[in-house]
């Protein structure tokens, strides 16, 4: 994206609101600032993926479509346990509006790229291998979010414009410096051991956790993007079956790392039927509160797809590209949390050779 404008629409009242949050997230920029030059490359855009024309007026939306080249559509909500109408709302409805973007782009001779960020969680309740461009709804799914970005999908795929979508796991810090910006997913479960809270896990050390770090994303989705030919396909930006760990091995690093006692592993089943009832008796304030948030990861505790990688790493492997197995860079995400109190303060500028040393799906 050398030399391009970038217009972020970003969700705000105002443009003075956007221009701030924009500036914030600029400032954050890693594993170096961002020059002026760049900074000035990119500008915001206050709007709304919930309403019409992206919550755009008639100007701003025919500016914009006039002046779009490539979208990249990652706006979504990550709450895995919100309604499925609020889910249709943001992730769906807001897919088909970016859409409608794109093909007022096209029809202005425009548009050239549509890139769209998913989840290799579009495989659902599936188990086993899944292929980079399967989309099967067959053995449904485990929280709303799945579904609602399965259905965003369909409609991509349905859009006939020049599309990759990009399916991304877990995705955490940067695998040089620890860097995050956000701290939920792996990170949740992983804080609740170091304070001490995860006594007892409902899970399997086999279940499958296929970790990615945020560098290698941002990588290998702009190497992706910038070859033609890989327009129409789907690419599945994970470590893959050669590269993922279990619960097993990640609770192993954790507790050496924080030093604490492993928890006792129990089934999930004899948790929900027969502990969880009991524990919300005997448990109160932040304990409850605790094991309550975390009932939402309870089916990725067992997990057991794997998300083939073999079409991207076949596509990236010209650059370079490698995905690093999450242990050897564990370190220097939980040392970076630690450093940051799990994203309550600032660390400073990570140096991405020596460093301290990030989430979502």
């Amino acid at each position: 994206m050398e030399g391009q404008h970038v217009t972020c629409l970003i969700r705000a009242p105002s443009q003075a609101s956007a221009d701030a949050r924009l500036a914030d997230l600029l400032d954050k920029a890693r594993p170096r600032p961002l020059t002026a030059e760049a900074r000035a490359r990119v500008t915001a855009l206050p709007g709304d993926l919930t309403a019409d024309r992206l919550g755009l007026d008639t100007l701003a939306w025919d500016r914009l479509a006039a002046s779009t080249h490539r979208v990249l559509h990652c706006g979504a909500s990550v709450d895995w346990a919100m309604p499925l109408e609020a889910a249709r709302r943001i992730n769906v409805d807001g897919t088909r509006r970016v859409i409608d973007l794109a093909i007022a782009a096209r029809h202005r001779g425009v548009l050239q790229k549509f890139d769209y960020v998913s989840t290799c969680n579009v495989c659902g309740r599936r188990a086993g291998l899944i292929e980079e461009d399967s989309l099967d709804d067959s053995h449904g799914f485990f929280n709303h979010y799945e579904r609602s970005k399965f259905e965003a999908e369909r409609l991509v795929r349905a859009s006939a414009l020049p599309f990759i979508t990009f399916r991304l796991s877990m995705v955490v810090g940067d695998s040089r410096t620890g860097y995050a910006s956000t701290f939920k997913v792996m990170y949740w479960p992983l804080k609740m051991l170091a304070r001490r809270m995860a006594w007892v896990v409902p899970a399997d050390r086999r279940g499958l956790l296929d970790i990615v770090p945020v560098d290698y994303v941002c990588d290998a989705l702009e190497v992706l993007s910038q070859d033609p030919t890989q327009r129409g396909r789907t690419f599945h930006l994970a470590a893959g079956p050669e590269g993922s760990s279990t619960i097993g091995e990640l609770l192993d690093l954790a507790c050496r790392r924080f030093g604490v006692r492993p928890p006792l592993f129990v089934p999930a089943a004899v948790y929900q039927v027969v502990m969880r009832p009991l524990l919300e008796l005997v448990l109160w304030g932040k304990r409850r509160e605790v094991m309550r948030k975390g009932r939402v990861y309870l089916p990725y505790f067992s997990y057991r797809a794997a998300f083939d990688t073999t079409q991207t790493r076949a596509a990236v492997a010209g650059a370079g590209l490698q995905v690093p197995v999450v242990r050897t860079y564990f370190e220097k995400l939980i040392d970076y949390a630690l450093a940051t109190e799990w994203g309550k303060r600032g660390a400073g500028q990570p140096d991405p050779g020596v460093g301290v040393a990030g989430g979502s799906r």
